[in-house]
């Protein structure tokens, strides 16, 4: 069996692509960095789960020849990029923070944040969705770490500088992470040299309590986490906040849905993920040579596990071109891969669906898809894209009627 080579995309284009890679074979292998790209929601499953399998780790730094220097540190430190052990320990003491409980008690910031974006929207008559909202996500975040009110901009640079340090960067965003990478961890020291002295309600203060009850965190671990958390939250999250935003102005019968039942919002972020995705795939690496596609990879192959490309796998969701949030209120909904499976599930899912949740409710309440209109046209041709760590619509002009 042999694969085809794959020119990737991130467009509109991007589901045509799929679907005929999906025809052409279970797997094929990404053009511009040879990894091995996975295509049928069972395969990527179940692969997520083999034990075979990790995390990317510094395969995509090796492969851009970025050898040492405080970046390449701070990026090897990752509970993303570490596995076993040390993943595990990381991710238990971060769990602590993303606890349902943790989660709700910030609902109320993030629902504040984008009524407060859409009522300015619908005072001015007009404006960018795109821009209006890009930062809730990311001041959720900061505020559930503890960064201060004042310094909430700086940390929304330092997480457009390193979003790109998980896919393939330029020289340019090379430089630029590496300065970002300094002074996001000279502020972070700051942040901890303050619980020190007083403890607060917040990540950092339960990292540092953690350490004192013996727990084995490092005071570079807690640096490196709060890094770890901004960045990985991010570009993420807002990205999909403004891919599902036009799936939405797309599909108005699901906003008018949502304004007259708000039960719906779960259902609704869920189904936006599935069918717009903006992040598209979860890399992952080989450790022992092993049987993927009917191919044998040798250890250290880079392996690509499509999610967009199993949200719309035609055996699974019988259906998946349509959008139809009332799938995901049946009982035998299949589960979304958008997040990753397995060890490496993102462990800010349930921040990022609530943060989303709320502002998809905001723009339902405020009238879009009803008296807030798309003021520019929204088919697949006319919508400009861009990519950092996710996919998204670069802008989302609406106007008031």
């Amino acid at each position: 069996m042999t694969d085809t080579m794959l020119e990737s995309t991130f467009d509109e284009r991007l589901h045509e692509f799929y679907r005929s890679a999906r025809a052409a074979g279970v797997t094929g292998i990404a053009a511009d960095t040879g990894a091995v790209v996975v295509l049928r929601y069972d395969d990527i499953e179940r692969l997520s789960h083999d034990p075979r399998m990790a995390g990317i780790g510094l395969s995509v730094f090796d492969f851009l020849g970025i050898g040492d220097g405080p970046l390449r540190s701070w990026y090897s430190s990752l509970m993303f990029t570490n596995e076993g052990d040390a993943h595990h320990r990381l991710r238990r003491l971060a769990a602590r923070v993303f606890t349902p409980r943790s989660v709700e008690r910030h609902r109320e910031l993030a629902g504040a944040l984008a009524a407060e974006r859409m009522a300015k929207l619908v005072a001015d008559g007009r404006g960018d969705l795109v821009a209006a909202l890009v930062d809730v996500p990311i001041t959720v975040i900061c505020t559930l770490i503890g960064v201060p009110d004042d310094q909430i901009a700086d940390f929304i640079q330092y997480g457009d500088a390193l979003s790109p340090v998980f896919g393939l960067m330029d020289s340019e965003q090379v430089a630029v992470a590496e300065r970002a990478v300094v002074d996001l961890m000279r502020d972070v020291e700051a942040m901890i040299d303050s619980r020190l002295a007083e403890r607060g309600d917040d990540l950092i203060s339960g990292l540092l309590d953690a350490e004192e009850r013996g727990d084995r965190l490092t005071h570079g671990e807690v640096v490196t986490m709060v890094g770890n958390l901004i960045v990985g939250g991010h570009d993420t999250t807002s990205g999909q906040v403004s891919c599902s935003l036009l799936t939405l102005l797309r599909h108005p019968e699901a906003l008018a849905a949502l304004r007259a039942d708000e039960s719906l919002a779960g259902a609704v972020v869920n189904e936006t993920i599935r069918f717009e995705p903006s992040i598209t795939i979860v890399p992952r690496t080989v450790l022992e040579t092993m049987d993927i596609g009917g191919v044998e990879r040798p250890a250290g192959s880079m392996v690509f596990l499509a999610s967009a490309s199993a949200s719309r796998d035609e055996d699974v969701w019988g259906d998946p071109d349509t959008f139809r949030p009332a799938r995901f209120a049946e009982p035998d909904a299949p589960k979304l891969l958008s997040f990753g499976s397995g060890p490496h599930y993102c462990l800010g899912a349930a921040l990022a669906r609530m943060t989303m949740e709320e502002v998809l409710l905001a723009a339902a309440r405020a009238g879009l898809g009803d008296t807030m209109v798309a003021a520019a046209p929204i088919e697949a041709d006319d919508i400009e894209w861009h990519q950092i760590l996710g996919r998204s619509p670069a802008r989302l002009p609406v106007t008031v009627r």
